[in-house]
């Protein structure tokens, strides 16, 4: 056993090279030969961190605007968020089925009672009311004619020319009529 080994200063007799291995001379000497080289590394990281201490470094001041002082008027405004609701409301009815011809208001705009708003196509009214004007005068003539049959009817009922029946027919057309 050599001197200074490991057996032999844990106090053990014999050769103990079955319990223990042997580091190889190989591997001792590189290791000793990066040892002063971790080292300097380590001092070297040690220097680095020795640098200066950190400074506050004010901010540069702002850039300002400098003007003389001004008399004007200005309208003052508020400017907040919410929900408006009108005072008043109406609901738009269609009293009569047609085709918009003309929109004769703007949103937003104030209207007043009476006002109207739309104008919906008039050819299929006018058609309607000629129609109207037309049954009208026809109703008027049969009337005429029911009330002549039946001044008519009463004469002869008077000079006892025609029956009875004929003269209750002509009296229930002219009031049919009317």
């Amino acid at each position: 056993m050599r001197k200074g080994s490991s057996a032999a200063r844990c106090g053990r007799a014999g050769g103990g090279d079955d319990q223990m291995r042997r580091v190889p001379k190989d591997l001792l000497r590189a290791a000793e030969a990066r040892l002063p080289l971790l080292v300097g590394m380590g001092m070297l990281t040690l220097l680095a961190a020795c640098g200066q201490e950190n400074r506050f470094v004010a901010p540069p001041p702002p850039k300002v605007t400098v003007q003389l002082p001004l008399q004007q008027t200005f309208t003052p405004y508020l400017e907040a968020t919410g929900n408006a609701a009108s005072v008043n409301t109406v609901k738009l009815l269609a009293r009569v089925q047609g085709y918009v011809q003309e929109i004769k208001y703007q949103d937003g705009a104030t209207v007043k009672k009476g006002t109207p708003l739309f104008v919906i196509e008039p050819e299929p009214y006018k058609v309607q009311l000629e129609q109207a004007q037309a049954a009208e005068e026809g109703a008027k003539a049969t009337l005429i004619n029911a009330e002549a049959e039946f001044t008519r009817q009463q004469e002869l009922q008077s000079k006892e020319v025609s029956t009875q029946a004929a003269l209750d027919k002509a009296r229930a057309n002219r009031d049919t009529a009317r």
